[in-house]
Order: structure tokens, then sequence, then C-alpha cells
């Protein structure tokens, strides 16, 4: 599932961007990094690795990756809606749909990616096995924030801004894929 998350599926959002701040593309210049299967250290050794450049002012970064791909064609559909907890749940019902599973594991996932821990980030993957395809470019950046905040390079707050799926699944014979979108961006040290 390379070819989803290609650059030339990211390259027309970021003229766009370029674009809308009046930034001449010429002057961009963009290093394209796939990231294939790796194992936590691994991720924390090429993280560790790509810190000093993801870390300098002048560095633009973009980690694409879908959310949960459920149903019988991905080979995945859990649902265990005992494990949600009650403030995870809709108001007025007991009872949770699929898609409402599938949302809050997303959101749990979303959660550690915003913590900026990739240990955690690791657990829930293992507990969960959530089909998120870009699980170990995630990774990867994860431990490269994370050195960077601890060298004092940089500190980020990482805010999640848009969570959709593809469809609403209601019954186990549905599918759907889910997307979220973050924005990361350096705290203000003087705040």
């Amino acid at each position: 599932d390379e070819g989803g998350h290609s650059g030339e599926m990211q390259y027309p959002y970021l003229r766009k961007c370029l674009d809308d701040a009046g930034v001449a593309p010429e002057s961009v210049g963009v290093l394209p990094i796939m990231v294939g299967s790796l194992d936590e250290a691994d991720e924390r050794a090429f993280g560790e690795l790509l810190a000093p450049y993801l870390g300098k002012e002048d560095t633009f970064t973009v980690v694409s990756s879908d959310f949960c791909h459920w149903g019988s064609r991905f080979r995945y559909r859990p649902f265990r809606p005992e494990i949600v907890p009650a403030s995870h749940r809709p108001a007025r019902r007991v009872e949770i749909q699929i898609f409402e599973y599938i949302a809050w594991l997303d959101k749990t996932g979303m959660d550690h990616i915003s913590m900026q821990d990739p240990g955690a980030f690791s657990i829930y993957l293992r507990e969960h096995s959530n089909t998120i395809c870009g699980r170990h470019p995630i990774g990867v950046w994860l431990n490269a924030i994370v050195k960077n905040r601890r060298d004092g390079t940089e500190k980020l707050d990482v805010n999640f801004v848009r969570y959709a799926q593809s469809s609403h699944v209601a019954i186990q014979s549905d599918s759907s894929v889910s997307y979220a979108s973050a924005v990361a961006t350096r705290c203000d040290e003087s705040a």
C-alpha cells in the first residue's frame, strides 16, 4: 500500500500550502523518505538519526498514514465494546456501534501520538493491533521529536485537527478506513 502515501499524493497539498504562504515552490527542496516495517529499536535508531534534520528551523515534515482499516477485506474486525470507558460512550445509550468503537480505538492511538510517547504508542499497537499503515513512520517521527525535546533542540505541541471515517460501520460485513490529521507546532518557550 506504499502508493497510497506516495509523494505524488502529498505534493499537491504541499504546493497549495506554499502558494497560500507566498513561498515560491522552486525555492523549497523535498526529500522523500520511505519507511518500511521496523521494530521499536530501529524506529528509535532512525528517529535519533533524523532528529537533527527534522528539528531544523527551515524543515517542514509530513508523515502520511491512514488510521484503522476495519473489515474482512483488511482481516481486521475487532469489536470489544466492553473495553470502551463510559466517558467515551454516547449520551443516552449504553451500547455503542461498531463505528464508535473504531473511533475510540483510533482516538486512543491519536492520544498517544499527541503525548509524544513512542513507547506508549508501541504498547497501544501491541494491545489493539490497530491497522495504522503508517505506524512505523509515526514511530520514527515520535522518536525524533522526543530526542529533540530531550536535547533542547525543539519542543512541539501535537494536536489532531480532523478525524473521519470512510463509512460508519454498522454490521460485521461493512468496512471502513479512518483518516486523521494532526499539526505539530513549535512551542513558544517564553510562554
